[in-house]
């Protein structure tokens, strides 16, 4: 009986040694995303990680000249139990000649008047964007958010650069990721509230639909089209619709990732004040575990 009662507690330690011992291996491993699954994230604009975006856009060949557009949009992520609350902040830096319409950071053409030179050039911090979604998924592809976005001008004292009106309204966005592909779809809409009474209303809505096809080694294509409508505008003048894409590239370091990418765009559909085409380079530094 002693025999078999020390056998049975011998088993029982040794099973609970080892028992042990796997849980401290389990702990031990290091989970660390694949390239795969870093583009679906870099992809999602939804996706609840912090991430530091920076971009810059050449709108070449409108009438009065040409728009240059540097970007940097930091994404704040606030996870909850099932839902996200994705923030991003956008800080602009444009030079742009005047009377240059068709562009989402200038939603009302405007006259330069000398301030940023004898030409009427002006540069320096745009308006300033701030749009916050409320997130979730449906299955294991599709992610969806609705928030509400902002625009603060932030040009002062001249208000020359973007729309000289604080402006504010809805959001909504969708994500679907089958396979290697992700196909996304944001809406905007933005009304003023209160700014410079010298400067126009601001009504303008931003859709836009983005397709993108991954490639192996990080590699893939993508089309993010900005289409931008100004409902004050004339008829015939609201709408530019772009057509057109381009070629990204993510690499991982480590728990990290850094998406680069190149575009150009070609607009179909323009304002008669509005660039005809464009270019942009972007880099994007994401942070975190999946």
């Amino acid at each position: 009986m002693k025999r078999s009662t020390l056998f049975i507690c011998s088993t029982l330690c040794a099973f609970s040694a080892q028992a042990e011992d796997l849980s401290s291996s389990a702990e031990e491993v290091d989970y660390t995303p694949t390239l795969e699954q870093w583009q679906r994230t870099a992809q999602n604009p939804l996706s609840p990680n912090f991430s530091l975006p920076f971009r810059y856009t050449f709108h070449g060949d409108a009438p009065a000249g040409d728009v240059h557009i540097g970007s940097f949009s930091p994404v704040i992520p606030i996870k909850f139990d099932g839902w996200n609350i994705i923030n991003k902040l956008t800080l602009n830096i444009m030079g742009t000649p005047g009377d240059i319409t068709g562009i989402k950071g200038l939603p009302q053409p405007y006259t330069g008047d000398g301030h940023g030179g004898s030409d009427g050039y002006a540069t320096g911090l745009a308006d300033m964007d701030f749009t916050s979604y409320f997130s979730s998924t449906i299955g294991e592809n599709v992610t969806y958010g609705l928030g509400a976005t902002f625009t603060f001008p932030t040009d002062e004292p001249s208000r020359e650069l973007g729309s000289g009106q604080v402006s504010m309204g809805p959001a909504a966005m969708i994500v679907y990721q089958p396979n290697n592909w992700t196909f996304g779809l944001e809406v905007q809409q933005i009304w003023s509230v209160i700014g410079s009474s010298g400067r126009d209303d601001v009504s303008q809505m931003v859709l836009q639909p983005s397709i993108y096809y991954n490639l192996p080694e990080g590699w893939y294509l993508l089309s993010d089209m900005q289409m931008v409508t100004n409902w004050n505008s004339r008829t015939s003048q609201q709408w530019t619709v772009p057509v057109g894409g381009g070629v990204g590239k993510l690499f991982k370091t480590g728990k990290h990732a850094v998406d680069i990418r190149l575009e150009s765009y070609y607009n179909a559909i323009t304002p008669t004040e509005a660039p005809n085409w464009s270019v942009g380079a972007s880099v994007n530094f994401i942070f975190g575990e999946l």
